[in-house]
């Protein structure tokens, strides 16, 4: 174990940034950052994921700056769009000309008296939700009013791009209030080039019969470290569907808190992490089942190569009383060299009698029965392995409700697998 020394980073985080408005999050968030610390391995749900790499790095804030965003334009979200580069609102790259009478979606700088939900689901004991809840200057806010259903996409990017020699650090901040029979389908893109810091959160709070699917994107560079806390809320008889899909990152974490909070509410949680080279890929998810007859299902899958990591604990939480409950959980992943390592630990915690809950793992190298039957019918081993390892993946993305990001990240995922014959799938 590597110790880390926090005081400095901690220090200088803390420092460089005094934005202004909501004091009272500020203050215990910074007070909680003060009495944690930087986490260590020697907490249980750190101990697979070592900080050591940021203790000789100087962060410092991003600056706001022009950037060509055109490669990531969803066409279908022209006039749906927000962006944010280095935690700053870019109004020259953003667009929400095509938007139902009602729906706010704008910048939080903006629009700080209708945000009053924000900071009330974050976690307070994850240090870097806290870092992001001390010193946030700004992020967006969707409210999408009762009964209104938005068809175009609503596509947020987070971009982060160094300036110069120094490491810069961002704080991406994302609200989400779903009213009462509203839907809506947003898409939460990270990307970035160079080498930086992104600590970001997303609060997300679903009311009753809404519906809200969310597809969240990360692909910064491979010299970022990524951590992200998304903590939503699903009311009674609502429709919660969030699907995250990761690529980039020296280090990433992605911690998953939902609420299941009132009957009837209904979640979809789905996960891809495809990492190469000496990634690492953190997820811990939280699902809350609160109350009775609420319905949760979770699929996480990892591909891993050359010496990457990749952890998942997943927990489900059944309370006493929460009666009726389905939740069902599955963590699959695919080694794909000796020296990758996958860890992986799904969790069920029930303190109820009526329940219909489980959850499995399973972790394995390609079937060499199925290369043997592709190479049969003429595909070279190479081309027999990359077309299996883009096929572990393939149900997962064919969800995506988004066309344009679909075959973007059908793309991506061809390229990491070299399966170049299979472009014609995309």
């Amino acid at each position: 174990m590597v110790a880390l020394d926090t005081a400095p980073l901690l220090e200088g985080f803390l420092s460089r940034l005094r934005p202004q408005g909501w004091e009272a999050l500020r203050v215990r968030a910074e007070e909680a950052l003060v009495r944690d610390g930087i986490p260590t391995t020697a907490r249980e749900d750190w101990k697979y994921t070592d900080l050591a790499p940021l203790r000789d790095l100087d962060f410092v804030p991003g600056a706001a700056m022009d950037v060509d965003i055109a490669p990531a334009i969803l066409p279908e979200a022209r006039g749906s769009r927000l962006v944010f580069v280095n935690g700053h609102h870019a109004p020259h790259a953003s667009c929400v000309a095509n938007l139902p009478a009602g729906v706010r979606f704008l910048n939080l700088a903006s629009a700080s008296e209708m945000a009053r939900e924000l900071g009330g689901l974050a976690a307070t004991d994850d240090f870097f939700a806290n870092l992001n809840q001390a010193r946030f200057t700004d992020g967006a806010l969707i409210v999408v009013p009762k009964g209104v259903h938005v068809e175009a996409p609503l596509h947020v990017v987070f971009a982060n791009r160094q300036e110069g020699s120094a490491p810069t650090f961002a704080l991406p901040r994302l609200l989400v209030v779903i009213e009462r029979g509203a839907s809506a389908t947003i898409v939460e893109e990270h990307q970035g080039t160079g080498q930086y810091l992104a600590s970001a959160v997303t609060e997300v709070v679903v009311h009753g019969d809404g519906r809200l699917v969310h597809e969240r994107v990360q692909r910064e560079s491979d010299q970022a470290f990524h951590f992200s806390h998304l903590a939503a809320r699903v009311e009674r008889s609502a429709y919660y569907a969030c699907r995250t899909v990761s690529f980039g990152g020296r280090i990433s974490r992605s911690t998953p808190h939902v609420v299941m909070a009132e009957e009837g509410a209904e979640l979809n949680l789905e996960g891809l992490a495809l990492l190469g080279g000496s990634q690492v890929s953190d997820t811990h998810s939280f699902i809350d089942h609160l109350v009775p007859h609420g319905t949760s299902r979770q699929v996480h899958k990892v591909i891993a190569d050359d010496t990457s990591r990749a952890i998942f604990n997943g927990k489900i939480f059944v309370r006493h009383g929460a009666q009726a409950t389905d939740a069902q959980q599955q963590c699959r992943g695919l080694l794909l060299s000796a020296g990758a390592r996958i860890d992986t630990k799904p969790q069920l915690e029930i303190f109820a009698d009526d329940v219909k809950c489980a959850h499995g793992a399973a972790i394995g190298q390609l079937d060499p029965e199925e290369l043997f039957y592709l190479e049969s019918r003429g595909l070279t081993p190479a081309l027999a392995r990359n077309v299996l390892t883009y096929a572990f993946a393939a149900d997962l993305l064919a969800k995506i409700p988004v066309t344009s990001l679909r075959r973007q990240l059908r793309q991506t995922v061809l390229a990491r697998t070299q399966a170049g014959t299979l472009e014609a799938l995309s």
